[in-house]
C-alpha cells in the first residue's frame, strides 16, 4: 500500500445536496486513491464507515447556509464548516480544500484567513473544458461580479500562469469574451482591457473570442468577469444535459446490439458532473468550489481535480510567475 501523501479537506455542509451524496463521493475517492487522506468537516455521525487510517474527522455541525449575506458570514458563522477547513488549510494541516458551499462565503472567508499571492488582488474562479482537440480554461466563473479593466488584465495573467503550471501551455493564447470580435465592440471596459492586454508582455493575447467559439480553438485562456461567466458555464451544462438526454434517448429506441456501450459512453462524456469542481485561484492554497447541487460523481471529480492542482504544485507556480513578471517589469 502506498504511503499516503495528499491531505484534502472536505467540507460537507452548507451544499444543496444531501450530506450522503458528499460523503459516498468522498468514500468513491479515498477507496481509489491510497495516497490520499481526507480530512472531513461536518457531523460526525454522518461519516461511519470510512477507513480510519485514511480519515479524519473534524465535528463541526455549523454550516454557513447558500443564502448567508456576506456580513452574516463575516460576523456570525465563526464556527461553520467553511471556515474550519479555510483554517486548516491556512495552517498548512491540509495541502488543499474542496467544499460545496456558499460561493460568496468561500470568497470573503478565502480572502481573510488566507493571504492572497502577491501581485493578486483578488482570487478567481477558473475551470478547464474539454474540446475536440484538447482543453481550454476559462474565468472567472462566479468569484467577482465587478467588472474593471484592472481586474480582467489581472485575470489573464492568471489564467495564462494557471495554464502553464497545470496545462503544461508555456504561451497560452489568451482571449476575451465579447459580443464581437471587431475591435469597436462590446463594452468601454472591455475595449480598455484588450488595449492593455495587447501591450503586456506576459500575456498571449489573440483578442477577443465569442460564446459560440468557446470551444474552436481560438484561445487557451478565456477571460470574463464573474457574472458572465457564471451564466456562461451553467449555459453550458443546461446544454450537455440536454444533448444527454437526446442521445439516450435515440440509443434506447434503437435495436443496435452496441447501443447501451454506446450509452453508458454517452451518459460519462455529457454528464457535466464528471467536470464538476472550479479551482478558486491567487490564494496561498489548493481550494476547489463544487456546484451546492453536486452528487457523488461530482464530489469525486473535484477530489480528483484538487490531488492534480497539489501535484502541480498550483499557488508556488503562480507565485513564482508573478514575482518574475514583477521583476521584468
Amino acid at each position: 500500500m502506498v504511503a499516503p501523501r495528499f491531505q484534502i479537506a472536505v467540507d460537507t455542509l452548507g451544499s444543496e445536496s444531501p450530506t450522503t451524496h458528499i460523503v459516498a463521493g468522498a468514500r468513491d475517492f479515498i477507496n481509489a486513491n491510497s495516497d490520499c487522506v481526507l480530512t472531513l468537516i461536518g457531523r460526525s455521525r454522518d461519516f461511519s464507515g470510512f477507513p480510519s487510517n485514511r480519515c479524519r474527522v473534524v465535528d463541526c455541525p455549523t454550516a454557513v447556509p447558500q443564502h448567508a449575506t456576506l456580513l452574516d458570514v463575516l460576523r456570525k458563522k465563526s464556527d461553520s464548516s467553511l471556515r474550519a477547513g479555510l483554517s486548516l488549510l491556512a495552517n498548512r494541516s491540509v495541502h488543499a480544500l474542496v467544499s460545496t458551499g456558499n460561493s460568496g462565503a468561500l470568497m470573503v472567508l478565502g480572502r481573510q484567513i488566507i493571504s492572497t499571492l502577491p501581485g493578486i488582488s483578488r482570487p478567481a474562479m477558473i475551470k478547464q473544458f474539454t474540446r475536440s482537440k484538447g482543453s481550454f480554461w476559462m474565468l472567472d466563473l462566479g468569484a467577482n461580479l465587478a467588472r474593471r479593466q484592472g481586474l480582467l488584465s489581472e485575470f489573464a495573467r492568471i489564467g495564462s500562469a494557471y495554464a502553464s503550471s497545470i496545462g503544461g501551455l508555456k504561451d497560452a493564447k489568451v482571449a476575451l469574451l465579447n459580443i464581437g470580435t471587431e475591435a469597436h465592440k462590446g463594452p468601454q471596459y472591455l475595449r480598455d482591457t484588450a488595449m492593455e492586454l495587447a501591450r503586456d508582455p506576459h500575456v498571449n493575447f489573440v483578442g477577443y473570442v465569442e460564446a459560440h467559439a468557446l470551444f474552436d480553438g481560438i484561445a487557451d485562456v478565456v477571460v470574463t468577469d464573474g457574472f458572465t461567466g457564471n451564466v456562461v458555464l451553467k449555459s453550458i451544462e443546461g446544454a450537455l444535459g440536454i444533448a444527454r438526454q437526446h442521445v439516450q434517448d435515440a440509443l434506447e429506441s434503437s435495436d443496435d446490439a452496441k447501443s447501451e456501450s454506446v450509452s453508458k459512453q454517452v451518459n460519462t462524456s455529457l454528464n457535466a458532473q464528471t467536470y464538476n469542481g472550479a479551482s478558486l485561484v491567487g490564494l496561498r492554497g489548493v481550494i476547489v468550489k463544487c456546484h451546492g447541487n453536486t452528487n457523488h460523481i461530482g464530489i469525486r471529480s473535484a477530489l480528483a481535480l484538487a490531488k492534480h492542482e497539489i501535484v502541480a504544485q498550483v499557488p508556488q507556480r503562480l507565485e513564482a510567475h508573478f514575482e518574475q513578471s514583477q521583476r521584468l517589469n
